[in-house]
């Protein structure tokens, strides 16, 4: 990856964990009396989650929690750095596991808002981390493995031989 791209991707993540950590602000401040019921699907009420995604693992120390995230975060990033995944899904999944680790860090839990009633309350940074997911399995079940990124990036390249 080029200087230009790694700063896009580094901005990129700059502003995705904002966007989410503001949103997590203006819920702590806004929604702690009570719920806020929009039109449609989905709900907007304050929780806390101690454990992972879902809800799981609450007993987990908060510390493992953030290490494990951090790994994951990191190697995907230093992935991504190198070329070696696809740009857009790996931003946001690192901007959504930096975001809820910056608001872990900060209460121990991270922050959620969106409910709907039927799925575990969610916010923003799982939102991104859910769209790059499905984003990398849709773009690896559809793309073309007949020939690998190294020899397209050298033959097209080089001159065609006649």
């Amino acid at each position: 990856m080029n200087p230009t791209r790694r700063r896009t991707l580094l901005a990129w993540i700059a502003a995705l964990i904002t966007i989410d950590l503001a949103t997590k602000i203006w819920a702590t401040a806004t929604l702690d009396d009570a719920p806020t019921t929009l039109p449609g699907p989905i709900d907007l009420q304050l929780s806390y989650n101690s454990g992972t995604a879902f809800g799981l693992f609450t007993n987990i120390p908060p510390l493992l929690i953030t290490a494990a995230t951090l790994t994951i975060a990191l190697a995907l990033l230093r992935a991504a750095w190198n070329g070696r995944t696809p740009t857009g899904p790996a931003t946001l999944i690192i901007a959504g596991a930096l975001a809820n680790t910056i608001d872990r860090l900060e209460a121990g839990s991270v922050v959620d808002m969106l409910h709907t009633g039927w799925w575990p309350t969610f916010n923003i940074a799982d939102i991104y981390i859910t769209t790059g997911i499905a984003w990398w399995a849709i773009t690896a079940t559809t793309a073309d493995h007949s020939i690998s990124p190294t020899i397209e990036a050298t033959s097209a390249t080089q001159q065609p031989q006649t």
